[in-house]
């Protein structure tokens, strides 16, 4: 006969758990030297990703944004006074001067309040009309009547101006 092995339960048990125990341990070790290797190749790509973005070219170009941001609020902000005073040329008749003028831009609402002086009543008829009809003086209202010793009407004047006249940006959109 042969040899018997007397072989206990817990013994064969503890030799499978230790044989499965280094196993794993032996393929954590090697797994752990994996993952290190692909981090430290992940870091490396970082590293050259960031170099090849440029950072002082992008922080160039955000400052370049910004100073277009800025530019174009106060190109679009911006009046030309200067056509409404044209405009005022245009429109007043011979037989008005102006002795007063005063202009307020608040809140992106322009106004205007005129004093003048007219010869006669059908001057000041024929001014209002004129005013009245402009597509850019905006509720004209011809106030305070006053016959001078002179024998010229003095009247006041106020209306609010069309953004459209006095924008500095349409102004260029508009030139040749």
């Amino acid at each position: 006969m042969g040899v018997v092995h007397n072989s206990n339960i817990f013994s064969t048990l503890a030799t499978v758990i230790f044989i499965i125990t280094l196993l794993s341990s032996v393929g954590l070790f090697f797994y752990k030297n994996l993952l290190t290797s692909q981090i430290d190749q992940y870091n490396k790509d970082i590293t050259s990703a960031s170099t090849a973005l440029q950072p002082q070219k992008i922080q160039d170009l955000i400052d370049a944004n910004s100073r277009i941001t800025t530019t174009k609020t106060l190109l679009d902000g911006h009046v030309v006074v200067s056509k409404l005073l044209l405009l005022l040329n245009d429109l007043s008749l011979k037989k008005m001067r102006l002795t007063d003028f005063n202009y307020v831009n608040k809140n992106k609402q322009s106004s205007l309040s005129i004093t003048a002086e007219l010869q006669t009543y059908n001057a000041l008829a024929e001014e209002q009309n004129i005013f009245s009809k402009n597509e850019f003086i905006k509720n004209p209202v011809f106030s305070n009547f006053i016959l001078g010793d002179n024998g010229y009407i003095t009247v006041n004047l106020s209306a609010t101006i069309d953004s459209a006249l006095i924008s500095y940006k349409k102004s260029v959109q508009s030139s040749p």
